[in-house]
Parts: C-alpha cells; structure tokens; sequence
C-alpha cells in the first residue's frame, strides 16, 4: 500500500524542483509589506518591483524617500531577514504615490 503523502511536503518538493523558491521570497515582500516595514511606513511608501536585486519603493514625498533613504540599510536587512535569504542588496525611493 502506499503511504499518503502530506501536500504540504508535495507543495515543498514542487516548489523546490522548479526552482521557485526565490520567486516566492520576493513575493513575501510584496504580500508582507506592512509586516516587514511597519505600519507607518507602509502608509507612506509602497515596493514596485525588484530588478538584479534593486528593490524600488514608491513613496508619497520627496522627504520621505529621502527619510527612508538613510533608513535604507535597515529596511534591507528586515526584508532580507523575513524572507530568509538575500533577495534586497540596495532600495531606490521615488516620489510616486
């Protein structure tokens, strides 16, 4: 007879031979956002897109890319901390929101 398999180590093997666990590292950040960065800094800034490790924030004013600009090596190591591995190496702020 064969054993029954949890899916939740079917889902784990899958993604794993497909080599999508980094792609879904990088969605955590957009899902967690606010988790990541807090509840006011969520209110004022929001992540675009990653691309070759740059991750671009929309931010609602100048003063606060320019704010989270020198907060950006701690926002770094909180998101590449929650998603377990280094997906984030530098963050680009652009007045957008």
């Amino acid at each position: 007879m064969k054993e029954i398999e949890d899916i939740k180590n079917i889902i784990g093997d899958l993604v794993r031979d497909l080599n999508m666990e980094a792609k879904l590292n990088v969605t955590n950040i957009f899902n967690h956002w606010e988790e990541i960065v807090g509840t006011e800094i969520s209110r004022k800034a929001k992540p675009d897109k990653i691309v070759r490790n740059t991750l671009y924030v929309s931010v609602v004013s100048s003063t606060w890319a320019n704010e989270l600009g020198m907060m950006s090596n701690q926002l770094i190591d909180r998101i590449n901390s929650f998603v377990g591995e280094d997906v984030v190496k530098s963050i680009k702020f652009r007045q957008n929101l």
